[in-house]
């Protein structure tokens, strides 16, 4: 027993420990936002939807994508998790693994999806790689090994310019054949166990110190060598296995635009527990991150479908959308209906890209979440105007504190709900979710699933607007240049829509309002009632009514687009 308890305590000094090495990291909330709508400091596809298996080949990892498009499910990005390479930090792709590394990101590349490979701060013993940089001085505490959790290895000595050039040369391997970031695990806090851990010219090195060079320089020589758009991805806040509470910041906010909170177990457990990383991430202001869809381990060797379902829902909810792990992670490998709800809501998150996009690079600016936490157990705002309240549990009840204002439910807009304690039924398919009265939503609309548009609306950016009386505005953010300010104004009896200078079409969504009597241009001239939605589309200017909303186009114009309309 008294092993046991030594045991715990020696646990609990070293979360205690790396809790206080990580402190640093809290950002303070600016008082005012920069409007100038410049480009954010990653790119959309950061959202969309990434995949990925733990201890694959490069067959495997084709199957599992061919298999997600075969059913209908997009995706944007697929992780190479470790193992990969010939072993840890020598960046040699494994030729039993991975013998056409190089052709097949090339090949992900023409199909549109980016590619991300594992990577950590650790060389591991018994490889050439490491033996040069033993040779040369390059490991912290002059090449002192320990044991961690895929191998025993050094840490990269960071504090030595002449080692990061060195590890640069390794990474060239496969920063050469155009990889689109990093998965950068966290095995940098172990540093601390070195006791101490100094680098060059004796220089004593704190885990803070450390990781803060760590991550940033996978970052910043990443886009040196290939563009902005390329990231990293990595913890930002993370409450170890040991779960007693001490949130751990692992990177710096303004570098991690693509983080994932870390290992969770595939039941509800571990879906409590990456919530309440998320939840932590947020008051670190964190704006781009999520977790892995159906937990990282399977301890329990079973597979909990709804578990899964409830998980994959809230993932298309969060700023980053991705799933993979040990243990079943392929909806189609429960049954039909698992496939069905992934697949709508995989959708789901795809359309709401602009929003998330612009909202988090809206919250970037100002030094705040996007996933921002309310009253009411594990819910958080999505940016300003959509409210998530996710099911943690076994059931289909779920108690929700709305805020004030009108919410009204994404997956039956007939259904509005003012502020109070509402406890409500979700059946398996649907999700507590809502939209804040007076919201703009821009959305990016390829088909029909979601009841957004229909295939006609590719090509289009689709905006929802669920007007009340007053004025709104919402920023558009762009890639690699100015966004454009989206606005409406709301009387009695007129609703006027615009849009600022810039080169996107645009099918505006009229919901909860009543048929127009008059509709015009910014040039006055009166838009025509179309057929249907499929000729307006087609037409790219003017409007149809389907009796539960109308949709409104015009042409876009160096000077913006405005849309009047009477009722």
């Amino acid at each position: 027993m008294n092993g046991i308890v030594s045991s715990r305590i020696v646990s609990w000094l070293i979360s205690l420990l790396f809790f206080l090495s990580s402190l640093g990291g809290l950002s303070f909330v600016k008082d005012q936002p920069d409007p100038s709508l410049q480009a954010p400091a990653w790119s959309p596809w950061v959202h969309e939807h990434w995949v990925w298996e733990n201890e694959g080949t490069q067959d495997t990892i084709l199957s599992v994508v061919n298999d997600y498009e075969s059913h209908g499910i997009p995706v944007g990005a697929i992780i190479i998790d470790n193992p990969w390479s010939t072993d840890i930090g020598t960046f040699i792709p494994d030729p039993d693994r991975y013998p056409d590394l190089a052709q097949h990101i090339e090949m992900y590349h023409d199909r549109g999806i980016r590619v991300m490979l594992w990577a950590t701060c650790m060389v591991n013993e018994g490889t050439p790689t490491f033996e040069e940089g033993l040779e040369k001085g390059y490991f912290v505490a002059g090449g002192k090994t320990l044991k961690w959790w895929s191998g025993r290895g050094a840490f990269v000595d960071y504090t030595n310019p002449e080692a990061v050039e060195w590890f640069h040369r390794q990474m060239d391997i496969v920063l050469d054949m155009g990889i689109d970031g990093w998965k950068v695990d966290g095995a940098d806090p172990y540093i601390v166990l070195l006791l101490p851990a100094y680098g060059k010219n004796s220089l004593h090195i704190t885990w803070k110190q450390y990781r803060d060079l760590f991550y940033r320089d996978f970052f910043e020589y990443t886009r040196e060598k290939l563009g902005n758009d390329r990231v990293i991805s990595s913890r930002p806040v993370n409450d170890p296995a040991l779960r007693i509470g001490l949130p751990l910041v692992f990177t710096d906010r303004d570098i991690n635009f693509a983080g994932w909170v870390g290992d969770n177990d595939n039941d509800w457990g571990g879906l409590r527990h990456a919530l309440n990383d998320m939840l932590a991430s947020s008051r670190f202001n964190f704006v781009s991150y999520g977790s892995d869809i159906g937990g990282f381990r399977n301890p329990h060797k079973e597979k909990y479908k709804d578990v899964f379902i409830r998980w994959a829902q809230l993932g298309a909810f969060c700023p980053v959308m991705e799933n993979g792990g040990n243990g079943e992670h392929m909806p189609w490998n429960y049954d039909e209906e698992t496939t069905e709800i992934y697949r709508k809501f995989t959708h789901l998150h795809h359309e709401l890209i602009p929003y998330i996009y612009s909202q988090a690079a809206y919250s970037f600016e100002l030094v705040k979440p996007t996933m921002r936490p309310t009253a009411g157990t594990y819910q958080y705002l999505l940016g300003d105007d959509i409210l998530v309240a996710p099911i943690f549990e076994p059931g289909e009840e779920r108690t929700i504190v709305f805020p004030p204002g009108e919410w009204i439910y994404m997956f039956d807009q007939s259904q509005v709900y003012k502020a109070g304690v509402k406890k409500l039924t979700f059946e398996l398919d649907e999700f507590p979710v809502f939209i804040k009265k007076g919201a703009i939503i821009p959305l990016d609309v390829t088909n029909d699933l979601n009841g957004n548009g229909s295939a006609s609306s590719a090509g289009y950016t689709t905006v929802a607007l669920y007007p009340q009386e007053g004025s709104k505005k919402f920023g558009l953010y762009e890639e690699n240049k100015q966004g454009t300010m989206l606005a409406y104004e709301k009387g009695q009896n007129s609703l006027k829509i615009s849009a600022g200078p810039g080169e996107r079409a645009f099918l505006f969504c009229v919901r909860g309002e009543g048929s127009p009597a008059l509709v015009s241009d910014q040039s006055g001239k009166p838009l025509p009632l179309l057929s249907s939605f499929e000729a307006l589309t087609t037409a790219g200017k003017g409007y149809y009514t389907d009796g539960n909303q109308t949709w409104y186009a015009t042409d876009q114009n160096s000077d913006g687009l405005l849309i009047d309309i009477r009722y």
